[in-house]
C-alpha cells in the first residue's frame, strides 16, 4: 500500500530519470517500491533483508546538467497533439504560450515558451518575433552560441535544422500539456516535417521534446532524423543552452561540427546535476526510523511485521515537497501457516468464530484484540469467539512447543455494523384536481421505514430504481419536494447504517391522478329460487371495475341508491346487498383516501331474471328393433313441454353430461334425432334457460330407456290340417302355435290377425283364436310385452287333400 503524505505542497509527478544509485520505474515517475513481501526463515534466526528502490533527484538551481542516452521508448505519440502550430509556414516562431507549471531551466524559473518551425524551442520569449522568417535557418557554428540568431535565440534543439512545413499538408508541429498537477509534462513534437529544398523535400523528420514538471528533466526522442548535405551543409545540432548562449550541453557526435549526421530511434535526457534533493528512510511498525539505506536487515516482532519505505523529495526551484511511502510485510516462515481468512464486515448480530488451527498437534496459541492479549498462551486454544459489537483487529500468535522462538500468526479486521430493516412504506397519493401540484414529500415515509429503529443510527435515501437503491447510487436530491414523473411512479427507499455497509430496501408508489369511476357495466343476475331477491357481493363483483386499475389502497369504493347519495356519500349500501327484481340502478362512488373531495361517480343497472321452473320428466321409453342391440332414436324435444310446463320464456337444450349442462358447452346438436350412446339406458340433462338470460337456468335429468321387442320364433312352421270333407275349410286352433312362437318367452301376449296391417296396429285380432275356420291362408301373429313393444311374424295355414281309396274285400283262404 502506498501513501502520499503532504508536506508543504503534496504532489506526485511523472519523470524519466536513470540515477546512478537506484533504478527508475519509468518516464518521469517519482516512486518508491518497498519490494515484495518477504518470509523470514525461523530456522535462520527469523531475520531477512528488505530492499527498496526509488527515484533519486538532484538540485535544479545550478547551471550543470548531465547528458545521458536513454532507451528509445517515446512516452507519447508524435502526432495528434492538441495545439497545432505554424501550419504551412516556414521559418516561423509561434505565438507565446504560457506554461501551466513551474519549470526550472539553468537556474531560472520559466513560465512561457515559443516553438520554432526549425525544430527549436525557447523560454526567453519575444511576443513580437513571430510569423514567416522569424525563426532563422542558416547556421554553421557549434553550441553554445550567441552570435548567430538562428542559434542564439533558441534554448532547446530537438534537433535544430532547416525543415519546411510549407511544402506538406500532412506534417504536424504541435504541443500539448498532459497530466494533472503535479504530474504534468509539456510535449513538443515535429511529425513527418520535410527537410528544406526541392532535392530534400522527400526526407521527413520526426522528433519530440518532453519537459517534466518538478524534476525539470528534458528528454528528446528522434524517430527519424535524415540529413540534406546539399542544403546548408546538412547542418543540424541537438542539445540545450542557457538564455545567454554561453553554456550548452550537447550529446557526443550531435553538434553542428559533426554534421551532416543522421539517426533513427535515438533518445537523450538532460538532467540537472546538484546535491541530492531526496531523503530515504526505513520505518518499523511503530513508526520509528530504523535505517536510511535502501537495503536493511530486519527481524519482525511477532509472527509478522510491516516495514515502511519512505522517500521525501524537495524541489529546490520552488520549494515544493512530496513524500511517498510503500510497505513490505516480513512474515516468519515456519513449517506451518496460520490463516484467519479475509477481513469481515458483519451486518448480523451473531458471533464470529476465528479458527487458527494449522492441523498440527502441540501448537500454542495466544489471541489479541487490538493488540491486547486476551489470555495466556495455551496449547490447543485454536479458536476464538468474537462477539458483537466489538469491532477491531483480532490476531493470533502461535508457536510449536518444539521451537518456541518461531512465532507464526495472522490478523483479521472485524467490523460489526447495525443491520437495518426497511419496514413497509405507504403509497402516496395526490388528486390531480387542478389544485395539487404533483410534488411529493417522500420523507413522510422515513418514520414508516424506520419503525422502532433509532433514527440516529441510520440514513434513509430515496431512489428511482431498485439497482440504485441496492447500490446507494443516485439518491433523489430533494426527497421532500419530489416532482412525480408521469402519473404513477415507483420510488425505492434505502435504509443503511452510518457506515454504509449494511442496508435494506423497500419500495412504494406515488400517484398523481384524478379519481375515476368505472366505466361501469350493467349486470344480469339469476334468481334461482324465484323469490324476487338476489344477494350480491358488490365489493367482490364490482370494486375492480370501479377502480379500473387505480390503487385499491389509495381509494374507497362505496355503493348508493341514488346519484345524490353517491355525490354526498350518504346511505351507502351494505355489503352484501339484496337487489330486488325486476331491476335496480346502483350508483358507485370512488373516493381518494387522502382527500374526500377527490371522487368520481358512475352507475350500473342490475337486471334480475327468474330461473324457469322445471319438472323432472318421466322416463323416455322406446322399443328396440330386433336383434335388440339396446340402441334407438329419440326425439328429445317431445319432452320440452313436460319439462317447462309450456313456459314461453323457457329455452331447452340437452346435454349428455351434467357438467356440459352446467357450463352450457357442447349441447346435443340434433335433439330431434338423438341416438343413445349407452345401450339400453342413458341419462341426458335438460338445461332450461331464460330466453333473455342464458346464464339463468335450471337443470333436470331425463332418463332414456330402450326396451327389447319380443324375440318371437322366426320362421314359424306352417300349420297343416287335412281337408277331411274336401270342402276346402277346416277349423284351426291358432293358440296351438303359442308355445312354438313364444319359445319360452314370458310376459308376452300373442294375438292373431288376418293382415300385417292389423297386426302392426293391433287391430281386429282373430277371436276366438282357438276355433278359427279357414282354408289355405296366411296368419299374422303379434307378440307384445309389458313394455308395449311388439313383434309381428307370420305363418301359413295349409289344408291337405285326403287321398282316395278302394275298399278291398277280405281275402279268405
Amino acid at each position: 500500500m502506498k501513501k502520499i503524505i503532504p508536506n508543504f505542497k503534496s504532489l506526485v509527478f511523472l519523470l524519466w530519470f536513470t540515477p546512478a544509485m537506484v533504478f527508475a520505474q519509468g518516464p518521469g515517475s517519482l516512486f518508491v517500491d518497498a519490494g515484495p513481501d518477504v518470509f523470514a526463515d525461523c530456522a535462520a534466526g527469523g531475520c531477512a533483508d528488505i530492499t527498496a528502490t526509488f527515484l533519486a533527484t538532484f538540485d535544479t538551481s545550478g547551471l550543470t546538467y548531465s547528458v545521458n542516452s536513454v532507451p528509445y521508448n517515446p512516452p507519447f505519440a508524435f502526432n495528434g497533439l492538441a495545439n497545432q502550430l505554424n501550419p504551412n509556414i516556414d521559418d516561423a516562431w509561434s505565438n507565446v504560450d504560457n506554461l501551466p507549471f513551474d519549470f526550472c531551466f539553468f537556474g531560472n524559473l520559466e513560465t512561457q515558451f515559443q516553438v520554432g518551425s526549425n525544430g527549436v524551442l525557447r523560454f526567453d520569449v519575444d511576443p513580437g518575433d513571430t510569423g514567416p522568417g522569424s525563426n532563422g535557418w542558416s547556421f554553421s557554428q557549434n553550441l553554445p552560441n550567441n552570435s548567430n540568431p538562428t542559434l542564439g535565440e533558441a534554448n532547446v534543439f530537438t534537433p535544430g535544422h532547416d525543415i519546411d512545413p510549407a511544402v506538406s499538408s500532412s506534417e504536424e508541429i504541435g504541443y500539448e500539456v498532459l497530466g494533472t498537477y503535479p504530474n504534468r509534462v509539456l510535449v513538443v513534437s515535429y511529425y513527418r516535417v520535410p527537410l528544406y529544398s526541392a532535392a530534400c523535400n522527400s526526407l521527413l523528420a520526426t522528433h519530440m521534446a518532453v519537459f517534466y514538471e518538478f524534476s525539470n528533466v528534458i528528454e528528446i526522442y528522434m524517430q527519424d532524423k535524415p540529413s540534406c548535405p546539399s542544403w546548408n551543409g546538412g547542418n543540424a545540432v541537438l542539445g540545450i543552452q542557457n538564455n545567454a548562449g554561453t553554456t550548452a550541453y550537447v550529446p557526443p557526435g550531435r553538434n553542428t561540427s559533426d554534421s551532416p549526421w543522421t539517426t533513427t530511434n535515438e533518445a537523450w535526457s538532460f538532467s540537472p546535476v546538484g546535491p541530492p534533493t531526496y531523503v530515504f528512510e526505513w520505518l518499523d511498525s511503530t513508526g520509528t526510523v530504523i535505517g536510511n539505506t535502501p537495503t536493511i536487515n530486519v527481524c519482525p516482532s511477532g509472527a509478522s511485521e510491516t516495514f515502511t519505505a519512505r522517500v521525501t523529495w524537495t524541489n529546490t526551484c520552488n520549494g515544493e515537497v512530496v513524500t511517498l511511502t510503500d510497505e513490505v510485510v516480513v512474515t516468519q516462515l515456519a513449517p506451518y501457516s496460520i490463516d484467519l481468512g479475509p477481513d469481515i464486515d458483519s451486518c448480523g448480530s451473531g458471533s464470529i468464530i476465528l479458527d487458527a488451527d494449522p492441523g498440527l498437534p502441540n501448537i500454542s496459541y495466544e489471541w489479541f484484540y487490538n493488540g491486547i492479549s486476551q489470555g495466556p498462551t495455551a496449547v490447543g486454544n485454536s479458536t476464538f469467539t468474537v462477539n458483537p459489537p466489538n469491532s477491531g483487529t483480532y490476531s493470533v500468535e502461535t508457536f510449536d512447543l518444539a521451537d518456541p522462538t518461531c512465532i507464526i500468526g495472522d490478523a483479521v479486521e472485524i467490523n460489526f455494523f447495525l443491520q437495518p430493516v426497511a419496514n413497509p412504506p405507504v403509497d402516496l397519493f395526490q388528486c390531480d384536481d387542478g389544485t395539487n401540484t404533483g410534488i411529493f414529500d417522500l420523507t413522510v415515509n422515513d418514520a414508516n421505514v424506520l419503525g422502532a429503529q433509532n433514527p440516529a443510527d441510520f440514513n434513509i435515501t430515496y431512489h428511482n430504481s431498485a439497482f440504485d437503491a441496492a447500490t446507494g447510487a443516485n439518491p433523489i436530491a430533494t426527497p421532500a419536494a419530489y416532482p412525480i414523473t408521469g402519473t404513477i411512479e415507483t420510488i425505492h427507499v434505502r435504509i443503511e447504517d452510518l457506515s454504509g455497509s449494511c442496508f435494506d430496501t423497500e419500495s412504494f408508489l406515488i400517484e398523481f391522478l384524478p379519481a375515476t369511476a368505472g366505466p361501469m357495466t350493467d349486470i344480469e343476475v339469476c334468481d334461482q329460487d324465484s323469490n324476487g331477491i338476489v344477494t350480491l357481493n358488490l365489493v367482490l363483483l364490482k370494486n375492480a371495475e370501479a377502480l379500473n386499475g387505480q390503487n385499491p389502497s389509495s381509494y374507497n369504493v362505496s355503493y348508493h341508491p341514488t346519484q345524490a347519495d353517491a355525490d354526498a356519500n350518504t346511505n351507502a349500501h351494505p355489503n352484501p346487498y339484496d337487489v330486488t327484481a325486476p331491476s335496480e340502478t346502483i350508483f358507485v362512488r370512488v373516493e381518494s383516501n387522502s382527500n374526500s373531495s377527490c371522487y368520481a361517480t358512475d352507475s350500473f343497472l342490475v337486471t334480475i331474471y327468474i330461473a324457469p321452473a322445471v319438472t323432472t320428466p318421466t322416463p323416455y321409453e322406446i322399443c328396440d328393433e330386433l336383434p335388440n342391440d339396446g340402441f334407438g332414436i329419440f326425439d328429445l324435444t317431445t319432452k320440452d313441454i313436460e319439462i317447462t310446463g309450456g313456459n314461453p320464456d323457457a329455452v331447452v337444450t340437452y346435454f349428455t353430461t351434467l357438467l356440459g349442462a352446467q357450463t352450457g358447452g357442447f349441447p346435443i346438436a340434433t335433439p330431434t334425432n338423438f341416438a343413445n350412446t349407452n345401450a339400453g339406458f342413458q341419462t341426458v340433462y335438460a338445461r332450461v334457460e331464460h330466453v333473455s338470460s342464458p346464464d339463468c337456468f335450471n337443470i333436470v335429468p331425463l332418463d332414456l330407456i330402450v326396451n327389447d321387442s319380443p324375440a318371437l320364433t322366426d320362421p314359424i312352421s306352417d300349420y297343416f290340417l287335412c281337408d277331411n270333407d274336401g270342402d276346402g275349410i277346416e277349423v284351426f286352433d291358432l293358440t296351438s302355435k303359442d308355445a312354438e312362437i313364444l319359445n319360452f318367452l314370458v310376459n308376452v301376449t300373442l294375438t292373431y290377425h288376418i293382415s300385417q296391417a292389423d297386426a302392426d296396429a293391433g287391430n281386429a285380432p282373430i277371436t276366438p283364436a282357438d276355433v278359427y275356420p279357414s282354408g289355405n291362408s296366411v296368419i299374422w301373429v303379434r307378440g307384445e310385452n309389458v313394455a308395449g313393444c311388439y313383434t309381428v311374424r307370420s305363418f301359413n295355414l295349409v289344408l291337405g287333400e285326403v287321398p282316395d281309396f278302394v275298399l278291398v274285400p277280405e281275402f279268405e283262404q
